[in-house]
């Protein structure tokens, strides 16, 4: 992993330098020990908002069911609750763009439409705001999304699952109220067409000298898929 740092002199905030190689990790407190954690390649990082390049194929690590199965093949609340294992699979399709903003209950993906070199397809995921570590970034993830086409058309994706959620007792009932109200402001911003949706990121092309990233010597796992 890159080592390259430097400082912003107003925040006295480490920030990543363009080309620097990080850990984007997702944990989750109902599973300690476990981790969602992706490789990637810093486009930008400054005061308002933290970019990076998940390169397909990249090898990364997720959560499985405990008999290495995946999480979607449980039922309702077991798909939370049931116990898990450390799995590791390669992220599949095309890469994909994620801004991150600080103090922010969400993140970005831009994905590219098939047929199409743009990436205005656009995936706001609902989590903590992220911190962080020496590395890469921590955030834990809110299981509500809201899907955004290039129209700027948009609609919520697994509210059955934040149910769920709920139910396996991995969010209060106080939780899931806070995490529906970041999920209206995130479609505020898409109403308002906010940053980073008027951003230049559709069209963001990755370096072709920048090598893939790939998971530190020390992660294990239990299944491979």
């Amino acid at each position: 992993m890159s080592g390259a740092r430097s400082r912003d002199a107003r925040a006295d905030e480490p920030r990543w330098s363009r080309g620097d190689q990080i850990l984007w990790t997702y944990t989750n407190p109902a599973h300690p020990g476990l981790y969602d954690q992706r490789p990637v390649t810093v486009i930008a990082d400054d005061e308002n908002h933290l970019a990076v390049w998940l390169e397909s194929g990249t090898r990364m690590l997720h959560h499985v069911l405990a008999d290495g199965s995946g999480i979607r093949t449980a039922d309702g609340p077991a798909r939370f609750g049931a116990p898990r294992a450390q799995g590791l699979k390669r992220w599949q399709g095309p890469g994909i763009v994620a801004v991150f903003q600080p103090e922010t209950d969400y993140s970005v993906w831009f994905f590219e439409n098939p047929g199409s070199p743009r990436r205005d397809s656009y995936y706001v995921n609902l989590e903590e705001p992220f911190t962080r570590f020496d590395r890469g970034i921590l955030t834990s993830d809110h299981v509500l999304d809201i899907v955004v086409d290039s129209a700027g058309t948009y609609r919520l994706k697994d509210e059955d699952e934040l149910e769920f959620a709920r139910s396996a007792g991995m969010f209060s009932d106080e939780k899931v109220e806070r995490i529906r109200a970041a999920a209206d402001s995130a479609i505020e911003d898409v109403r308002t067409w906010r940053f980073p949706f008027d951003s230049a990121y559709p069209d963001f092309q990755p370096d072709p000298d920048w090598p893939m990233p790939d998971l530190p010597a020390e992660a294990s796992w239990d299944f491979e898929s």
